[in-house]
This record gives C-alpha cells, structure tokens and sequence, in this order.
C-alpha cells in the first residue's frame, strides 16, 4: 500500500550511445502508461550523454518531476537539470547508480544488447536492482 503522499519514482539507466528508436518508442509508452495508470509522477537518472538525456526530455514532455543524480565525472554529463528539476550532489558511478536504484520503486534499463555485460554500468545497475528485489524492465537494442 502506498503511504499518502509519496511519490511513485521509476529510476532509469542506459547506454551512453543513446536509444534506438524502438527503444524511445517503447520508454515513452511504458512511461504514459506508468503515470496514467499507476500514478508515477517521477523519473530518477544519472546525467549522462546518451540514453539519460533522451529519458528525460520524454519524462518532461509526459510532464513526470526529474530527480537527477549526477557523476562527479562532467565529461560523460548531460547537464540535463532545469528548473523545478531536483539534482543531488554529484557522486562516482557506482554510488550513483546505486543511488538511483535505492531511490526508486523500479528500474529501466536501455541496454545495448540483450546478452548481460560485465564491463558495462547499466548492467550494473540492473544487477544491483534484481539484488535489492526491485522489479527491472529491460529495453534492449536490436
């Protein structure tokens, strides 16, 4: 039961190539059906080039509230933070994204491939999640 006045958050994490355009297709339907149907009213993401910065232009345009957690490192940022927008204190990938699911109700995930990575952070947040028992959706690239 959702207690009285929470807010219901979807964090996001994803590639820094960017979406597909199936993929930004299928986030901005998931989305609208999240908050229509189920009452999600914010996005969390970390401020990256690529596929946060994609995330939160359809959130906005969706009209969902922006939670960003920032990385210390500004050369991958996307400086996507605007006005009523709550940006935290900038922090190493790792906590971040940890931050990001902790935060959150559940997770989405825009991967690259289908097939789990090592090397690759929103793999690693995807693992973090299904470790904390959140619920992750995963939309993969062709």
């Amino acid at each position: 039961m959702e207690r009285p006045g929470s807010m219901k958050k979807i964090g996001f994490s994803g590639t820094q190539m960017g979406m597909s355009d199936e993929q930004k297709s299928l986030l901005t339907s998931l989305l609208r059906n999240l908050k229509e149907k189920s009452g999600f009213s914010t996005l969390i993401h970390g401020d990256c080039i690529g596929s946060d910065s994609q995330a939160h232009k359809i959130a906005k345009d969706l009209g969902f509230k922006i939670e960003i957690f920032p990385p210390k490192v500004s050369s991958k940022r996307a400086f996507c933070g605007e006005g009523d927008d709550i940006i935290h204190d900038k922090e190493d990938y790792l906590v971040r994204n940890r931050l990001i699911v902790d935060s959150s109700d559940f997770l989405i995930a825009a991967t690259k491939s289908s097939k789990e990575e090592l090397r690759s952070g929103t793999w690693s947040t995807v693992r973090y999640a299904r470790k904390r028992k959140k619920k992750v959706i995963i939309l993969s690239a062709k």
